[in-house]
């Protein structure tokens, strides 16, 4: 898997003399270059270097076994947004230069996520973020937390930006290859979805906030890529994935609504369902996709689940009931 590097400056901006005394000059002023790595994706929905064209940084002058009691303080880069692309980064936020001596910790996210970044009197900040019902209006979400971050010796700082969400495909196998299957709809039922916050301070999400919406149901785009083995991908390059809040879904459900036809004549059109472990659990950042056996007529589907880390993709094979 590979890395990718985006080169971004921090542009100018007058400072106070206030801030100019704590700063490293040595001849020459220190200024905080700042880059980011972002993991790639094969999906359209899906964060990387070819569609990550905004983030914004805040900053603060604070060492992390201080955040619990003093909290993070004034930021020293607060919101910062940078644009552009690879290599070719922009800001008008300002130029911002390494204190000396001074542990710092920044926090970022994509501009463009509709997130709201929340820093409380105390603790670590926090990140509010809605997941939308149908897939075609979801969307990845990155974060980067650099901790206790001092002045390298090249003065740059590379931001390294993690997937947060769960990441959801679906592939299905005809039980008999001998017949005609068309899937018109597959859902994921009862799980949390609406509106959750994000904890910078342990990698979580907090799914019970105020004005939080539970208990979705999750449409899934049914466009049937190439086989692969004996399975046939529910999505393909523009298809996109569902990306959901990270969760236990033992107990939940998946409908698949499908139709079964051999020489004109119809065996099956309705839908099935298949039960998701009591144990299944879908972590931060995982890459997961069901593999579901489809029976001709009225057999159950069955279900195994694996997990990976993203952005690979987990395979859990099935048969549908």
């Amino acid at each position: 898997m590979k890395k990718i590097f985006l080169m971004a400056l921090a542009a100018s901006a007058m400072m106070s003399c206030s801030e100019s005394e704590m700063l490293d000059n040595g001849g020459q002023q220190a200024e905080i270059k700042v880059g980011t790595m972002v993991k790639a994706g094969t999906k359209a929905a899906v964060t990387d270097n070819d569609n990550f064209t905004a983030f914004t940084v805040s900053a603060y002058t604070v060492a992390k076994a201080d955040i619990a009691t003093t909290g993070l303080g004034e930021a020293y880069m607060n919101a910062v947004d940078y644009i552009g692309k690879q290599g070719a980064w922009s800001t008008t936020g300002g130029t911002y230069y390494w204190p000396v001596n001074q542990a710092m910790q920044f926090f970022a996210y994509p501009t463009t996520a509709k997130a709201d970044f929340t820093k409380p009197d105390t603790g670590y900040p926090t990140l509010k973020f809605g997941v939308e019902s149908l897939a075609k209006d979801q969307t990845d979400l990155v974060v980067a937390y650099s901790e206790d971050v001092t002045k390298p010796i090249d003065n740059k700082l590379t931001l390294n930006f993690k997937h947060i969400l769960t990441r959801i495909n679906f592939s299905y196998k005809p039980a008999d290859a001998a017949y005609d299957y068309t899937i018109s709809e597959v859902k994921i039922k009862g799980v949390s979805g609406g509106v959750a916050t994000y904890k910078f301070a342990d990698n979580s999400w907090d799914l019970t906030g105020a004005g939080t919406t539970l208990a979705t149901d999750y449409i899934y785009p049914t466009a049937v890529g190439t086989q692969a083995g004996d399975f046939y991908p529910l999505d393909d390059a523009t298809g996109g994935s569902l990306m959901l809040f990270p969760q236990e879904v033992g107990g939940k459900t998946i409908s698949v609504k499908y139709a079964v036809k051999k020489g004109g004549i119809s065996f099956f059109d309705g839908e099935k369902t298949v039960t998701l472990p009591g144990d299944a659990a879908w972590g931060v950042g995982q890459n997961i996709r069901y593999k579901l056996t489809l029976p001709v007529g009225a057999e159950e589907i069955t279900l195994e689940t694996s997990v990976d880390a993203y952005p690979s993709e987990n395979e859990t094979p099935g048969t549908a009931a």
